[in-house]
């Protein structure tokens, strides 16, 4: 590991731009928080967070498409509960919390359903008035994502008022299903989304998977699919990027008709030579689109756009890039010993590339980069490689990616942050660097408890977690005006006709 001094810096709170604040036709006084007393200035929206429109791709489907805003239960046929979701709070219980409650955000129309995803300023407007009206114990639950092996059969998305859950598989099959079928996942997510208080309509619960296929593919029984990241790099260039935005955009339709709205996909990592992919010395292996910069980050793009324009958020990761690394950061707290410049010409090739076309989300991974002095705090919780670099304009001759979406952390259950941090600990730390949601705390309520203490104590700047919580609420807002398409499309004879369009092209 190389030694270099450690940039300490601290988190500035995101200023208001008074463009927007004016679009919105928002009045965003400070609020205090009841239980503590300390007062929660809520700033007024920002541009940071607005997405560039994806025009849709027209996947082949089959079957009609529900006109059905992505806050409604996909039409499955089945009653929107689980026999592994059980003891939920009914949907109208509030978030028990640190603070008082707050006024519910009144109801509003949902918006027309649209296809193609796009964060608008409507969408940010919308968020902002919400989030004014949360307790701060609320908004810190709205920017925390649950692990499905821990939620699922409890109530912690109405208790911790809970922003999302991602759905894991467990024991090889998703979590809460007995064969991972589009059936039983759309009674799942159902089930899942009627923990969401209704006054919420129209800002539907984030429900995220990893759907990247090959080694993982969380979706298998019942779904169509399609060939692992590294299998396109042997087509030609123009045809193996055309096939990749194809299979993402039936994909994403496959995965929003059971109610999945986010998918942490796809993976945005270089590899340092495409024999990487299966010799073992890349952690991340053939989940790369390979080691050429400029076609992976086509590829990259392509990908965004395919799952966007079928209505899912599509997630860049592992910021700031660990495809050239064999650790496992699972399990270990690897370094990207890379100098700026290789970084610049690299690395960051690909997640610029996924930036560029609209990436709702970016994923920071575990990992020291000691070219920009982060050499003691992982990405996932350090200022200058959220703040700066994934964000801003860079550090340290790093060029700066200008990211303007959802920031979200690797999962917090991963050894280099259990082993050092609790939950509360690592979820304030996370947000007071520039994430905005916090995937997987290994206790939710001690993460949810953790972030107000911090607020409380002025260790987090309440307008920072106000920030955190627009940014995921404009999402959900967004997600909430995306058409769902009836279940009848996954798996469905035109699908598989896709997928084999795809498979031949590309030569397998």
């Amino acid at each position: 590991m190389n030694s270099h001094t450690t940039l300490r810096r601290r988190i500035t709170s995101v200023t208001a731009a008074a463009a927007v604040l004016l679009a919105a036709g928002c009045s965003l006084p400070a609020r205090e928080n009841s239980a503590t007393g300390t007062s929660v200035s809520t700033p007024a929206p920002t541009s940071r967070g607005m997405q560039v429109i994806v025009p849709p791709v027209s996947p082949t489907t089959s079957g009609s498409s529900a006109a059905t805003s992505s806050g409604s239960a996909p039409s499955s046929g089945s009653s929107g509960s689980t026999s592994s979701s059980s003891g939920a709070a009914g949907s109208g219980s509030a978030p028990p919390s640190s603070s008082t409650t707050a006024s519910a955000p009144a109801s509003t129309p949902d918006p027309a359903p649209v296809d193609g995803l796009s964060v608008t300023a409507e969408d940010r407007a919308r968020a902002v008035a919400a989030v004014k009206k949360m307790t701060v114990a609320q908004r810190a639950g709205t920017v925390l994502m649950g692990n499905s092996g821990k939620v699922i059969g409890t109530s912690d998305v109405a208790d911790l008022g809970l922003g999302g859950v991602i759905l894991m598989g467990s024991n090889g099959i998703l979590d809460g299903t007995t064969n991972g079928e589009p059936a039983e996942v759309a009674a799942l997510t159902a089930g899942l989304r009627d923990q969401v208080d209704p006054t919420m309509s129209g800002f539907p619960l984030l429900i995220g998977t990893d759907q990247e296929f090959g080694v993982v593919t969380r979706l298998k029984n019942g779904f169509t699919r399609f060939p692992a990241a590294f299998d396109y790099t042997g087509a030609d260039p123009a045809t193996a990027v055309a096939m990749v935005r194809k299979a993402s955009a039936v994909a994403g339709s496959e995965m929003l008709a059971v109610g999945i709205n986010v998918d942490f996909a796809p993976v945005s990592d270089l590899l340092n030579d495409d024999a990487a992919a299966h010799d073992g010395s890349s952690a991340i292996g053939d989940r790369s689109y390979g080691s050429d910069p400029s076609l992976t980050g086509k590829m990259v793009a392509a990908a965004v756009e395919g799952y966007q324009s079928a209505g899912v958020a599509a997630t860049l990761k592992h910021f700031p890039g660990i495809g050239g690394i064999a650790t496992d950061t699972h399990e270990a707290l690897p370094t990207l010993d890379l100098s700026c410049a290789q970084w610049n010409d690299g690395d960051s090739v690909p997640i610029r590339a996924g930036v560029k076309a609209g990436a709702a989300l970016a994923m920071t991974g575990h990992v020291l980069m000691p070219a920009v002095g982060a050499t003691e705090t992982p990405a996932s919780m350090s200022s200058v490689m959220v703040s700066d670099l994934l964000r801003g304009k860079g550090a340290d001759g790093c060029t700066g990616l200008g990211f303007a979406g959802v920031s979200v952390t690797d999962s917090f259950e991963m050894a280099p942050i259990v082993d050092n941090y609790d939950s509360g600990e690592a979820a304030w730390r996370a947000l007071a660097a520039g994430e905005d949601l916090v995937l997987m705390p290994a206790d939710p309520t001690a993460a949810r408890d953790g972030i107000v203490a911090a607020v409380a104590d002025g260790s987090l700047d309440g307008a920072r977690l106000t920030d955190a919580a627009v940014q995921v609420m404009s999402l959900r807002a967004a997600l909430g005006r995306m058409k769902v398409p009836d279940i009848s499309t996954v798996n469905s004879a035109a699908h598989q006709a896709v997928a084999a369009e795809v498979n031949s092209a590309i030569g397998r």
